[in-house]
């Protein structure tokens, strides 16, 4: 063969080489998994398995002794499964905010849509009558005046749930709870006085603000402050720290969520709320609400809006599972139910903040989880800490509303029966009309 012809076989060749090279040492990288090791397993160890399989550690989740890892297409999670040392492989999947609403209402709006009796529902003397038929629909708000004759308006759930009577006593101080959504407007005017430094598990660089409303309404719920500038929440001394898991979509991923709830845990958070969920199971994610019950932190979560089984992490057996109730007493048609409910709450026409120093009225059992997180805080506020603890106070203050216990769990927390039962404990001598005539 001719110098020549050598000389070009040799030049092709190369450029072959040239252009192959990088599809042999750069896989394409499928899907990301989640992937738990034993806790003997280090985290050297962890990355060199990882790597000989031709893939690469994108975060670590220390807490459950896990990473999330990009890997070839040919892997499969079962195959590295099976590795030594390895308790677990998942696919990261996708989850979602839980909720239904209408769209964003001015508060002079609301105030126009009020009927003629603008105070709306008082708090009631009794637990929640179940023969007694309530107005059809609820009002948009009630009115709650403090000393000084300053408004603020409160969701219709307030007065069935006898928030407000428990104000005295506490109104969440000293309770922190960590809002795992779609991040909160923490310049509204109401939750700004309560808005702590939070977390973007999206893009740890920026700020966990809220381009999708849903958890901004969410943290109103549990703790718009009561400053006569819009409206209050159950808790509204409670501190909220935004924790942003969720796109503007509404979607975001399992990593995402345990990557909140780590952070939750390094707070010194007293709960976690998730109006989040999808119907599939994922260990990885269990470990994590695991983790934060042992580290004593209540993590409260809607239940779903399919009308089918609790969706996850409500499901598991660590966290706090919060069905939706009507203005009627009733569970929600769209309400998730089952076995592993405990609780249930309102969760139509609540009305609470929305960006831009707006208000909407929105159902779902997103909005009926902070209900339950807000008495949780209250109890914090009268000395309770612990997850345990705090679901055993919001057991034994809860009344039943003539539903099944897939339907209620344990019922609908009151506040003023969960705070009497505390005080009566702490204080014995207390006596029983410490709310006035007529409240038991």
């Amino acid at each position: 063969m001719a110098a020549a012809q050598l000389k070009l076989l040799e030049s092709l060749s190369m450029k072959f080489l040239a252009l192959a090279l990088p599809l042999l040492v750069s896989p394409a990288f499928a899907a990301q998994q989640i992937i738990t090791f034993a806790p003997s397993v280090e985290t050297g160890a962890q990355a060199r398995l990882i790597e000989s399989r031709g893939g690469r550690i994108i975060k670590e989740f220390s807490f459950i002794n896990a990473v999330l890892a990009e890997l070839p297409d040919a892997l499969k999670a079962a195959d590295l499964a099976r590795s030594p040392g390895v308790t677990g492989a998942e696919n990261d999947e996708e989850i979602y905010w839980l909720g239904t609403g209408k769209n964003p209402l001015s508060l002079q709006d609301a105030q126009a849509a009020l009927p003629a009796i603008a105070e709306g529902e008082q708090p009631m003397a009794g637990p929640p009558a179940v023969s007694t038929p309530p107005a059809p629909v609820s009002p948009p708000y009630i009115n709650f005046a403090d000393a000084d004759g300053k408004f603020d308006h409160l969701p219709w759930s307030a007065g069935r749930l006898q928030v407000t009577r428990v104000w005295p006593r506490t109104m969440g101080k000293g309770a922190r709870i960590a809002v795992l959504d779609t991040g909160v407007d923490c310049s509204h005017p109401d939750l700004a006085p309560n808005c702590a430094p939070g977390y973007n598990a999206l893009n740890p660089a920026s700020a966990p603000s809220d381009d999708g409303g849903h958890g901004t309404h969410v943290a109103g719920i549990i703790a718009g402050a009561r400053n006569g500038k819009g409206m209050a929440g159950i808790a509204p001394e409670a501190t909220i720290l935004p924790v942003k898991v969720l796109n503007s979509s509404g979607t975001g991923k399992v990593s995402n969520i345990i990557d909140g709830i780590g952070w939750a845990m390094r707070q010194n958070i007293d709960i976690i709320n998730m109006s989040l969920g999808a119907p599939k199971y994922s260990g990885a994610q269990e470990k994590a609400v695991e983790a934060a019950r042992k580290a004593g932190i209540l993590v409260v979560c809607a239940a779903g809006n399919d009308k089918g089984r609790v969706n996850y992490p409500a499901a598991y057996e660590a966290t706090v599972a919060v069905t939706a109730m009507d203005f009627s007493n009733k569970i929600t048609s769209f309400s998730s139910r089952g076995p592993e409910t405990d609780f249930i709450a309102p969760g139509v026409r609540i009305f609470s903040a929305f960006p831009g120093g707006s208000f909407r009225l929105m159902a779902g059992t997103s909005q009926a989880a902070p209900h339950i997180s807000g008495m949780a805080a209250l109890a914090v506020g009268l000395g309770i800490k612990g997850a345990y603890a705090l679901k055993a106070e919001l057991t034994k203050g809860a009344v039943n509303v003539g539903l099944s216990p897939e339907e209620q769990g344990a019922g609908a927390p009151v506040a003023a029966f969960m705070a009497q039962n505390i005080l009566a404990a702490q204080q014995p001598a207390v006596k029983k009309q410490v709310y006035g005539p007529g409240a038991y």
